[in-house]
């Protein structure tokens, strides 16, 4: 369910230079989940998280939790910026002309929202690649449809000196 590697890459700065980093990135298998919006029982006045959200937010955690202990990491707690990048699969009631535009990147996907898709990655990551998501200095969502012949994914890379 995941990739891993870690290695010294170039990150340009917003000064325009470049810094030295090391780099973990990891795939996680699977439809990319949104986060959900908390929910409320009336009865009881208690708040939580939605299954589908944990259990996605667990998925994420499992596939860092293993790139770092392949790679021999531990959590840290410096600044970071990560990428994520999100593939979705194009809906089957699409008519063919549609699902080629999807595949060629003239469609753009609506749901889920970049930022609930980023919150759900962040949220299984932390406490596993990073302490908290506070560390997080620069992220960067994008979200298109898979090609015909990939599976739906979330590609992950974590940036960090």
């Amino acid at each position: 369910d995941c990739t891993f590697t870690k290695q010294s890459s170039k990150v340009a700065r917003s000064t325009g230079e470049s810094m030295d980093c090391n780099r973990l990135k990891f795939i996680v298998m699977g439809d990319p989940v949104g986060k959900g919006r908390p929910r409320f029982v009336r009865s009881t006045g208690i708040i939580y998280t939605p299954k589908k959200t944990k259990d996605y937010e667990k998925k994420c955690g499992q596939a860092a939790w293993v790139a770092m202990t392949k790679n021999k990491l531990e959590c840290f707690e410096g600044n970071c910026s990560v990428k994520i990048l999100a593939f979705l699969r194009v809906p089957k009631s699409w008519s063919k002309k549609k699902t080629l535009e999807a595949h060629l990147g003239k469609v753009i996907p609506t749901l889920p929202d970049v930022d609930n898709i980023a919150k759900s990655v962040l949220d299984g990551m932390q406490k596993i690649v990073f302490k908290d998501d506070k560390q997080i200095f620069h992220l960067e969502v994008t979200k298109r449809y898979c090609d015909e012949d990939t599976e739906p994914r979330v590609q992950v890379e974590v940036f960090w000196q």
